[in-house]
């Protein structure tokens, strides 16, 4: 009977001590307005050729004229693609069903 209050008293010293420590590693860095952050994305390149029709008629769709100039794909199926329209070129994120999605979001 006498263990029990002791087994309490180690617990709750074991439970607050992984606090103490989780709040230490948690430091927030200043960050500088005027810097430019680049955000990393985890897309590799993918032969245009390799795309689905699926894709390639969402874009033919939803983006008359336009070409697929480079393609990429990531882990979980997603494709980012840069079309080109005459002399401009627009980046576009799709899923594999051809839905078109904002990745920022």
């Amino acid at each position: 009977m006498k263990k029990i209050p002791m087994i309490a008293l180690l617990c709750a010293i074991v439970f607050s001590m992984q606090n103490v420590s989780a709040q230490q590693s948690q430091e927030v860095l200043p960050l500088d307005p005027n810097e430019v952050v680049e955000v990393q994305d985890n897309y590799q390149p993918l032969k245009v050729d390799k795309l689905s029709e699926i894709i390639k008629a969402a874009v033919e769709k939803d983006f008359p004229g336009a070409s697929i100039a480079e393609a990429y794909t990531d882990k979980i199926g997603n494709y980012k693609l840069v079309l080109a329209m005459g002399n401009d070129s627009k980046t576009v994120y799709t899923n594999a069903r051809g839905e078109w999605f904002d990745p920022e979001k």
